[in-house]
């Protein structure tokens, strides 16, 4: 014991002038114990020891400050199956500000501490072990007798490989006479097919001067065909703009002289049977019944632009219905989606349905005694009672009672109480960067203008493909998947649109378009744009029907130079799903609407309520168009 705490003392405080050296480690077991000795290459100035097991890893680590391995750093394997040392890993490592050579040795079920003795004898470290019985090594032995099996290995694949080259040489030889062959009589078959297909040009040559000859025969007999259809149409073309033209403006005269002899034109929204309200009493109603009976379930609930959407079908062309004041309804139009109904700020009525009819009733305190006031809109006038008074029911034309109401409306309300009706057509926007307005419905008839971005265009009709339009004093045709309406628009289009009207001088700051045909038409419609995000409002919990689900898939792609335009749509979480849609086409709770070059517009139907989502191509920065 005192021995042992002696060399302790002496290997610690042992300074080394110069790197101690290991020169080997080997392995013995006496009748009494097992070592690993590790022999120095002197006894002198011998480094700094510490030992560290790791029960985890089972590894023995062996700490020698400044020294160096003969054999070098790596990993040495020496016995796999060994209950004692099965391998050595040897490298450096910084310890306590002192630089050691660190021996990690992986160990058997023998080796399980760091508390083993240890001794020193000459220049021989002893690492001494309890246990008997184990197989006897030297490390450098190991690896000669290791190397010389290497090298004789190597001595046999280098024979080995010098004889699998000659046969490969051989073989080559061999090949390349084959190939020799070959190439001859190819050859020779190549002259013979160079010869016969010198004789097959030859004949198809003669052909084709036969068949181009018959063909500039044919195309100018077609030539002259298609300059007298173009001219036929042409005529046909300016006979149909001057009888539209002449269509229209019997129209507007037959309008104009209807409402100045007064009561001959309906003071009715198109699909209406009727339009009431009541007022008085502390309540304010107000009720429409139109052609189709209207279901609850076909009534969207107040959007945040104060409007309500009936879900009916309508007229392409509606007039605007406006009331001017009042404490519940604004003004009434139909649109693409339904009759909407536009209410005042900060209404919130009371909603049924009753044998088809809509209702709608809110407080009213502007009448401070009992009594109601009453009129009703239908096609043959206007009926009104004031039961305040005690007047008769009567029937006035429309001029007598819009008149009647604003010269009396402070006594009845807070602000006047007027009605307006104004023609509506709806107006087409040119969405592509340029296209042609043809003189009929085919791509090669007689190109009247060129239209760029937002121009604007009177639709008159649907052909097929082809809208029929009037641009300015020109009736003609352009394709349906070049133009859009206003409340279409994506909102890329939309934003667009004012800066193209702006530029144009047509969008002055806080100022409507101007040199629109229908000026003013849209200042009560709203189009809703989610861009690119799901309507939080809407709920989907129990929805099940069948198609692709708009909010799981990405739009990277449109085909828009065939027939059909086609969008391409990938599932975000799996690109590998892909789906092609055209307009028409079903989705799920709705359809694809349109399609234009950077744009794909869907109708979204749930729960009675209609909406439009528009998805765009993404930008070479992966962001939205």
């Amino acid at each position: 014991m005192i021995k042992n705490k002696f060399i302790l003392l002496f290997l610690f405080v042992a300074v080394a002038a110069n790197a101690a050296q290991i020169k080997d480690v080997r392995f013995s077991c006496d009748a009494k114990k097992c070592a690993v000795v590790f022999q120095f290459a002197s006894d002198k100035d011998l480094p700094t020891f510490y030992q560290k097991y790791d029960a985890g890893s089972k590894k023995l680590t062996l700490g020698f400050s400044a020294s160096d391995f003969a054999m070098g750093e790596g990993t040495y394997d020496v016995d796999a199956t060994s209950d004692w040392v099965r391998s050595m890993r040897v490298f450096k490592e910084p310890y306590r500000g002192m630089d050691f050579l660190k021996i990690e040795m992986t160990v058997g079920k023998s080796i399980a501490s760091d508390k083993n003795e240890i001794a020193l004898e000459k220049n021989n470290f002893l690492l001494k072990l309890k246990g008997k019985k184990g197989k006897a090594w030297t490390l450098s032995k190991i690896f000669a007798d290791r190397k010389k099996a290497a090298d004789k290995q190597a001595a046999l694949d280098k024979k080995a490989a010098e004889k699998a080259a000659l046969e490969e040489k051989k073989r080559l030889a061999e090949e390349k006479k084959a190939a020799e062959k070959q190439a001859a009589l190819d050859k020779k078959a190549a002259e013979k097919a160079a010869l016969e297909e010198k004789k097959r040009l030859a004949e198809e040559k003669k052909a084709a001067e036969k068949q181009a000859a018959l063909d500039k025969k044919a195309a100018e007999k077609a030539a002259l065909e298609e300059k007298k259809r173009l001219a036929e149409e042409k005529k046909a073309a300016e006979k149909a703009a001057k009888e539209e033209e002449k269509r229209l403006a019997e129209e507007q005269k037959a309008i104009e002289k209807a409402l100045k002899e007064g009561g001959k034109v309906s003071a009715l929204l198109p699909n209406l049977k009727e339009m009431t309200v009541m007022i008085g009493s502390g309540m304010e109603q107000f009720r429409i019944l139109a052609d189709t009976p209207i279901e609850i379930r076909n009534v969207s609930p107040i959007d945040k632009a104060n409007m309500i959407t009936i879900g009916l079908a309508g007229p392409k062309k509606s007039p605007v219905f406006k009331v001017g004041a009042g404490s519940l309804v604004k003004a009434v139009t139909w649109s693409p989606n339904g009759l909407k109904i536009q209410l005042q700020t900060g209404v919130n009525p009371v909603m049924l349905v009753q044998e088809g009819a809509f209702i709608m009733q809110v407080p009213e305190k502007a009448i401070k005694k009992d009594g109601f006031l009453f009129w009703s809109a239908r096609p043959d006038g206007i009926y009104t009672r004031d039961w305040m008074t005690g007047g008769t029911t009567e029937k006035a034309n429309f001029d007598s009672f819009v008149n009647r109401f604003e010269k009396d409306s402070k006594k009845i309300v807070s602000g006047s109480q007027t009605f307006h009706l104004r023609p509506v057509v709806r107006e087409l926007i040119v969405v592509a960067d340029e296209i042609e307005l043809f003189a009929a419905p085919n791509d090669n008839a007689q190109v009247l203008q060129r239209l760029v971005f937002g121009d604007r265009l009177v639709n008159l009709d649907l052909t097929g493909l082809y809208c029929k339009v009037q641009s300015g004093n020109r009736i003609g045709y352009v394709n349906k998947r070049a133009v859009s309406y206003m409340d279409e628009l994506s909102s890329v289009q939309a934003e667009r649109l004012k800066q193209v009207d702006k530029e144009r001088g047509e969008l002055a700051e806080g100022t409507p378009a101007q040199g629109s045909q229908l000026d003013g038409l849209y200042e009560d419609r709203v189009s809703y744009s989610s861009f690119g995000r799901r309507d939080p409002f809407v709920e989907i919990k129990g929805l099940v029907e069948e198609g692709i689900n708009i909010d799981q898939v990405e739009l990277v792609g449109i085909i828009w130079e065939s027939d059909v335009p086609v969008a391409i749509l990938v599932e975000s979480k799996n690109p590998a799903v892909s789906y092609a849609l055209k307009e028409g086409d079903k989705i799920l709770n709705g359809k694809v609407l349109k399609i234009t070059q950077t744009d794909v517009l869907f109708l979204i139907q749930e729960f009675g309520v209609s909406r439009r989502y528009s998805m765009g191509l993404p930008d070479k920065f992966g962001g939205q168009k």
